[in-house]
């Protein structure tokens, strides 16, 4: 393995101390078991239930027919966002959206957390949505409802022409809910009340109206991004408040939530890259009571702020060594009980920025292009990073899916339910992206948080895996006798493939006759099977057994799972013109060819093999040209192997007749008994991308060169400089192409970038 791929096999997690830290204005340390207590609750809630996370990336997120599908599956630690080691193994399906049939299941290999596959889409398919869902060892459990390793691809016959449509959502109604800023109105200290609006389909409604005090109005409001804004408050327990939408009208008016005679508020008023900045207020009647404000990601408490509270508090909590991502803010009172609980993104600099840059503006047909990649951390300095790269033509890109690396891990993986475009919170474009993932963050209910110390709580000390990386093989007597002794198969089960040069293993058999197959034998039979054989006496007989349910079981239990996916963005036009490629010739397909044979088809080597030895260990011919002669001999003891074709007399009793011999057409699980081996299928293999050279000779071939995908790779490491040089060759299709990059560094920083360049017809 190159020093390049190093980084990713050892990587270190960084060693949190929780600061106990004072009320302001002073920063002094200071030791109590209430804060320690805090801190090892959210500890013990989470220890054993720490799970890897799954995204993938694909080439593009339209396919036609009769293409393979080039996918990156990125497997990190779930808290870290560092590449996983535990995974290995990824058990990856296709599924029709309409029907929930499964049209592809195979299991790939997960090396030091990435996965470099593909799956080919037969002509038979259907158009229309499908997904592909990746299931590992340590991502995928009864417990938690939510999943979230999905992808969504469109698959079409053909893309010659393509006429964009948005779909008008004809759908009048509205659902309007109020979040008070950390779970509570308290009558008489001014908060925060954040809103959004949907439709019966949960997708956005921008909406304006008023908020009314005992009929009279107070204050008018109208939505920001995405349905969502917030209106400021000093609501009274003895007056009646109620909400009045003016657009979109409605009729009926809107309550919004108790208010609460006496109680603890806290409200956010800075978050700077370096601190967050917090008001304390409690009602006048309550007594000055200390109160603990802990701020915890991903279950890692990172500090716990301490302070006595009489009235009002400003507390301040240092941020500069928390990594980016949804902070949870718990406020405790004196008895460590949860007051009140506030989401807030933190440290959104903290990324993998990733630069591109093209050495031309645009490019000719079957022109050569040179990449550059440079990518660092927030503080600019280069970082190494593995990266996925896709370069397709942008006619088969879906500009509605709103789902990327960053968003996946950073925001969809960490709420529960489906967000609205969650990657606009991550294009820089969008100068108001940060007020409006506060907003989002304000919106979320109490327990919406997916580490939230009381949802993990309700998965008691563990949870349960579906999947194993393992298998399990038994041993035992074909007619079972307790008199029999197990130990005649000590001598193991030969693992080998059908490809000598692969090697063979020995795996030891237990003294109960089990035995374990490891990704390592599944390794084996890459492209096709591995194969176990058992060493044992002729007598007594014994039986080798292997059963492989995984995909069983993940059929059983995806089923109760919800689909956690982003809602797609919602386009303000209509609908689009239709765009026709002049460059983009019709390409003709030939009629599917079926391929009948007279015998059966043997998948490899191996089991060829074995047919020839079942043949030749089963029927025999005497001197006098009798098959299976019952008295040969007596007709001069010497026997040889019949021929396909020949004509040989056989014995029926007394009567002698003539017959063709035929060899017996052994099935492939009768060759695979009769030699006391099983198969199971192996790791699915790896596929060399096709990359096209053209050079003064080869660019005036006159073979039409139509590919979309013009570059895949899944696999770069940039250097020490953080960077990467990338050359590949456009094809015929004149077309605006589209660059991806999406990756991850060793410390868990995430990125991603999209690049446009033109192709035109060559002079």
């Amino acid at each position: 393995m190159s020093a390049k791929r190093n980084c990713f096999l050892y990587f270190s997690k960084a060693v949190l101390a929780i600061g106990i830290l004072s009320s302001l204005p002073s920063y002094a340390q200071v030791k109590t078991d209430g804060s320690d207590q805090l801190a090892e609750n959210l500890q013990k809630a989470t220890q054993y239930v720490v799970a890897d996370v799954v995204y993938i990336q694909t080439s593009k997120n339209i396919y036609e027919t009769e293409e393979d599908v080039w996918f990156k599956g990125y497997v990190l630690d779930g808290q870290y966002f560092t590449p996983s080691i535990r995974s290995k193994t990824l058990f990856l399906q296709l599924i029709e959206d309409k029907t929930d049939n499964v049209v592809w299941e195979k299991k790939y290999e997960i090396e030091n957390g990435f996965v470099n596959g593909h799956l080919f889409l037969e002509n038979s398919l259907p158009e229309g949505n499908y997904t592909l869902a990746g299931y590992s060892a340590y991502s995928f459990f009864k417990e938690p409802k939510e999943f979230y390793a999905l992808k969504k691809i469109k698959i079409v016959k053909t893309i010659n022409q393509v006429k964009n449509t948005v779909v008008t959502e004809n759908d009048n109604a509205v659902h309007f809910s109020s979040f008070p800023e950390g779970g509570k109105l308290i009558s008489g200290i001014q908060s925060r009340l954040g809103f959004k609006a949907v439709n019966s389909k949960g997708l956005p409604v921008a909406v304006s109206g008023t908020l009314f005090e005992d009929n009279i109005p107070l204050q008018k409001f109208k939505s920001g991004h995405a349905g969502m804004g917030v209106i400021s408050i000093t609501p009274f327990e003895n007056k009646k408040y109620h909400i009045q939408l003016n657009e979109p009208t409605l009729i009926e008016t809107l309550s919004i939530d108790t208010i609460h005679a006496s109680g603890k508020v806290f409200s956010l008023m800075k978050n700077t890259k370096e601190t967050l900045v917090f008001r304390v207020s409690q009602s006048d009647v309550l007594p000055e009571e200390k109160i603990y404000l802990r701020l915890q990601v991903r279950g890692i408490v990172y500090s716990i702020a301490v302070g006595m509270l009489k009235k009002e508090l400003v507390v301040k909590i240092p941020i500069k060594d928390v990594p980016q991502g949804i902070a949870e803010v718990t406020l405790f009172n004196k008895d460590l009980l949860p007051v009140a609980e506030r989401l807030v993104y933190v440290n959104p600099e903290q990324k993998l920025a990733i630069k591109t840059e093209l050495d031309k503006i645009d490019y000719t047909t079957r022109g050569k292009v040179n990449l550059k990649i440079k990518v660092t951390d927030q503080n600019n300095q280069a970082v190494v990073a593995h990266l996925g790269l896709s370069i397709h033509d942008s006619l088969y890109h879906n500009k509605q899916d709103a789902k990327n690396i960053q968003s996946h891990y950073l925001l969809s993986t960490q709420l529960k339910g489906n967000i609205y475009n969650p990657a606009y919170y991550f294009d820089e474009q969008n100068k108001d992206r940060k007020e409006s993932l506060d907003v989002l963050m304000l919106t979320q209910g109490w327990r919406n948080y997916v580490w939230n110390e009381e949802n993990y709580r309700e998965y008691g000390n563990t949870i349960t895996p579906i999947v194993s990386d393992e298998l399990r093989g038994k041993v035992q007597l074909e007619k079972p006798d307790k008199k029999a002794s197990i130990i005649a198969t000590q001598k193991g089960v030969v693992v080998f493939a059908a490809d000598d040069f692969k090697g063979k293993d020995l795996i030891t058999i237990d003294e109960e006759g089990s035995f374990t197959i490891t990704p390592d034998h599944l390794k084996k039979g890459e492209n096709g099977y591995t194969y176990f054989k058992l060493l044992a006496l002729t007598k007594p007989k014994y039986l080798i057994n292997v059963k492989d349910f995984s995909f069983e079981q993940i059929n059983k239990n995806r089923k109760d799972k919800i689909v956690v996916y982003p809602f797609a963005e919602l386009k303000k036009v209509q609908t689009e013109e239709s765009f026709s490629f002049s460059g983009r010739e019709t390409v003709n397909k030939l009629n599917e060819v079926l391929i009948v044979a007279k015998k059966k088809m043997f998948r490899d080597k191996y089991i060829g093999k074995l047919d020839s030895l079942a043949k030749l260990n089963s029927d025999y011919v005497c001197s006098l040209n009798v098959l299976n002669c019952p008295n040969w001999v007596k007709h001069g003891g010497e026997i040889t192997k019949p021929v396909e074709g020949k004509q040989y007399k056989i014995f029926t009793g007394d009567v002698t007749t003539n017959t063709i011999y035929h060899y017996k057409d052994y099935t492939e699980a009768e060759l695979l008994k009769m030699f006391n081996t099983v198969a199971v299928e192996g790791y699915y293999g790896k596929k060399v991308f096709y990359e096209a050279v053209y050079d003064d000779v080869t660019i005036i071939n006159s073979t039409p060169d139509y590919r979309n995908t013009l570059f895949w790779k899944p696999d770069i490491v940039t250097n020490l400089q953080g960077e990467a040089n990338i050359s590949f060759f456009c094809s015929d299709i004149k077309s605006l192409f589209m660059g991806t990059i999406e990756g991850v560094t060793s410390e868990g920083l995430l990125g991603s970038q999209n690049f446009k360049f033109l192709v035109k017809k060559s002079k």
